[in-house]
């Protein structure tokens, strides 16, 4: 059979395979040049996949308590999310979803990481979806804040997504190639370290986005020309009682790419909420909404 044809037929039974009313969750393998070692991440294909020629994507950065192997570990990936949403509470988003997840890189010690145990990884239900966690913080009162600069240098916190960035975009090419990802609709968005990973990836290739929404974790006036000049959409999120992150230095990034001219960007500051403020951010359905609202033009 000529190798042209052989690739076709391959692609036809790819395809064939990945059809399916119900929604599924892949897992797939990579090697990771970083890490030395094979590694996985989830790829979700939303119910019906098979009857649009291109589905719109997003990229999930997740939080720093989620680190993990690639293999055992990659379950931690799925505690929060428009992954979590789609996945464990069932619902119905319109996108193919990539979930990797971010090697420990010494982290493992941090006792969030060091306390946790598989048994916490949630799982879907046959039936029904579990309650969601609160991101609530009713120890605390609300208050406003002065805006002050990001303490941090533009790469965000210590030993995060920036190291491998490169396996992120690869992850995009797959999804693309390989689980019929609109290049035109790709979509970046992360909690905490996941955050700060968001504005970080954006704003260094925005080309490759249509829109992003950074979720408790903030950017760094570094990053406002690329982003202001590419136009790329953001929609900030920030927990008024953040003790974490707090509010006050999610201002710096915002200010500068307004002043540069950026003209959409959202900050919505979720006032009785604490670092756990994602929980709202992904259980409604308004950024699900905003970002299909968003395509680049080409």
């Amino acid at each position: 059979m000529p190798r042209l044809l052989q690739m076709f037929v391959a692609s036809l039974i790819l395809v064939s395979a990945l059809c399916s009313a119900e929604p599924q969750l892949k897992r797939v393998s990579y090697f990771s040049e970083v890490t030395g070692k094979e590694r996985d991440y989830f790829v979700y294909l939303p119910a019906g996949f098979s009857d649009q020629e291109k589905w719109p994507v997003i990229l999930f950065l997740h939080g720093n308590g989620e680190r993990g192997d690639g293999k055992e570990d990659l379950g931690f990936v799925m505690k929060h999310g428009p992954i979590y949403e789609a996945w464990i509470q069932q619902r119905d988003l319109p996108f193919v979803i990539i979930a990797p997840q971010l090697p420990l890189f010494g982290q493992g010690e941090v006792r969030y990481i060091r306390n946790r145990s598989r048994d916490d990884i949630p799982q879907r239900r046959a039936e029904g979806a579990p309650p969601r966690p609160s991101g609530g913080d009713p120890q605390k009162e609300m208050q406003g804040q002065l805006a002050e600069m990001s303490p941090h240098p533009p790469e965000g916190l210590k030993a995060g997504w920036p190291l491998i960035e490169s396996e992120l975009l690869a992850m995009l090419d797959n999804v693309e190639v390989n689980f019929r990802g609109n290049p035109n609709q790709v979509y970046l968005t992360g909690l905490s370290y996941g955050g700060f990973g968001t504005w970080y990836l954006g704003a260094m290739f925005p080309e490759r986005f249509a829109a992003m929404a950074p979720v408790v974790g903030h950017g760094h006036v570094d990053h406002a020309q690329s982003l202001a000049d590419a136009r790329l959409p953001i929609w900030q999120f920030a927990g008024g009682k953040d003790g974490v992150v707090p509010v006050r230095h999610f201002y710096g990034a915002l200010n500068e790419t307004q002043r540069l001219g950026h003209p959409e960007v959202r900050f919505t500051i979720e006032a009785d909420q604490g670092h756990g403020a994602w929980v709202r951010v992904y259980a409604s359905r308004d950024l699900y909404d905003w970002f299909l609202s968003h395509s680049l033009p080409r």
